[in-house]
């Protein structure tokens, strides 16, 4: 029996939830023509799967790269034998994970209307007895539960193999248990209805009704509250590279121990966009802007670019980004703030 951590696209919930409640756990970048697989059940071969991907997605040598490790990641599903456990983080609510066991074998199938989450596997919550309905358990309900969310940072790909012996026995453990969601306390209903509400007015389109060097304003004042000095603003190097706001953090206490740590240097590019945010060009601009500023001091190694410490690169988007998008800023180490964590940003600093 082999255990994985599966992530899905949490910004569309419900839909997961629906899919799931009919047996079939499906995951993104499953577009049509995308199938793992080729008419005869045969994994396909990877570079043509590469070439049959939307042309946006592969327009540069490091998308295609990308998009091979994203081939491999996928095939997972098709490693998946029945009796498999597979646990979903942040579901069904973002403070709880779920436990399911694989009931078949992987297959494509794009929904008539749907854009996307094409790659589907059968599978069923690990109950353990007839009057038991689902096997999820809120992060801080017991020991077991408590381990595996303490790990979930070593599983950020889509669909991750578990090896950890620790993470492995804990699942184990709540397979035998009753499912907990514990009981919900006054601050927990209000958390979840205040964020429930803050992602709803973002979806409407209304709160960031404003113009795009506003937005800017708003999050420059946001890290001006928190303590860091703007350095620069609205810069580019006519190459690409773009960035709306420079900012520096000093860090006297650890300047103190380490005098190589002196502060740290946040480069942020801000789009103002409605709905969903699939585009790459944030990433793109950041990228390029951030090796031009500091290229003297980027080391490369075996052909590959080592950053100074201290270097941040954070795209802010007023919608809500992608699950490819947040896979790709993973994958090349940029954070990523989005409409609904902007808002909680301004009523906690503004």
């Amino acid at each position: 029996m082999k255990y994985y951590i599966f992530r899905i696209d949490y910004t569309n919930l419900s839909y997961f939830k629906e899919r799931l409640e009919k047996g079939i756990l499906r995951q993104g970048w499953g577009v049509k023509g995308l199938s793992l697989v080729d008419e005869k059940g045969n994994k396909r071969n990877k570079k043509e799967w590469v070439d049959s991907c939307p042309e946006n997605w592969r327009k540069t040598e490091n998308e295609r790269k990308y998009l091979e490790r994203k081939f491999d990641n996928l095939n997972k599903m098709r490693e998946m034998k029945k009796g498999d456990i597979i646990v979903i983080p942040k579901f069904p609510e973002w403070d709880m994970l779920s436990i399911y066991r694989v009931k078949g074998e992987y297959y494509f199938d794009l929904e008539e209307g749907q854009e996307d989450y094409g790659h589907c596997i059968p599978v069923e919550p690990a109950t353990i007895d007839d009057n038991e309905k689902d096997k999820c358990f809120k992060y801080n309900s017991n020991n077991e539960s408590k381990e595996i969310h303490s790990k979930l940072r070593g599983y950020q790909t889509s669909i991750n193999s578990v090896n950890d012996n620790g993470v492995k026995e804990a699942i184990n453990e709540l397979l035998k248990k009753i499912s907990d969601i514990g009981e919900y306390s006054v601050i927990d209903l209000l958390k979840n209805t205040f964020e429930k509400t803050i992602d709803e007015k973002n979806k409407e389109g209304k709160i960031f009704s404003i113009r795009n060097n506003e937005v800017e304003e708003v999050v420059e004042e946001i890290f001006k509250k928190q303590g860091y000095i703007l350095d620069d603003k609205n810069f580019y190097d006519k190459k690409g590279g773009d960035v709306d706001r420079l900012f520096i953090k000093y860090l006297p206490i650890l300047e103190e121990v380490n005098n190589e740590i002196t502060s740290c240097r946040i480069y942020v590019q801000i789009k103002k966009k409605e709905g969903i945010c699939d585009e790459e060009e944030g990433i793109d601009q950041l990228e390029k802007i951030v090796d031009t500023d500091i290229k003297e001091e980027i080391k490369i190694i075996n052909g590959e670019k080592i950053y100074p410490n201290g270097i941040y690169k954070v795209l802010v988007c007023t919608g809500k980004f992608s699950q490819r998008i947040e896979e790709i800023a993973r994958d090349r180490g940029i954070i990523l703030i989005d409409g609904s964590q902007l808002i909680r940003l301004c009523l906690k600093n503004l």
